[in-house]
């Protein structure tokens, strides 16, 4: 599990990527509004219940390898509308290491 101090340290950056969210029914596609080596956001996905666990499937941008990990909902603001955050559960250290230079590189190209 991820605690509250690991979470701040992760840096989170603002982007939309689609992502396939499966659970036991099916899956769905959701952007998100950002992502870390922690976890994803989306903004606009009807939330599932804290807890939840789903199977997460996505490609970062400029990259051509798949990423697929297990997941768990971590956070949802506001139970009566929509956004949750998923934390990635499993996630392999090569997975980990992409999007941890792919942040940085947004966050880079941000500040140039």
């Amino acid at each position: 599990m991820v605690d509250a101090l690991e979470r701040r340290r992760a840096v989170r950056v603002s982007v939309v990527i689609p992502v396939e969210v499966h659970d036991g029914r099916g899956f769905l596609l959701h952007g998100t509004r950002d992502i870390s080596t922690a976890g994803v956001f989306f903004d606009r996905a009807i939330p599932h219940a804290v807890g939840a666990k789903v199977t997460l499937t996505f490609t970062l941008p400029g990259d051509e390898l798949t990423i697929r990990c297990d997941g768990e909902v971590a956070n949802v603001p506001d139970a009566k509308g929509y956004g949750m955050g998923i934390r990635f559960v499993g996630l392999t250290a090569d997975d980990s290491a992409r999007i941890e230079a792919f942040t940085k590189d947004l966050l880079s190209e941000e500040h140039q």
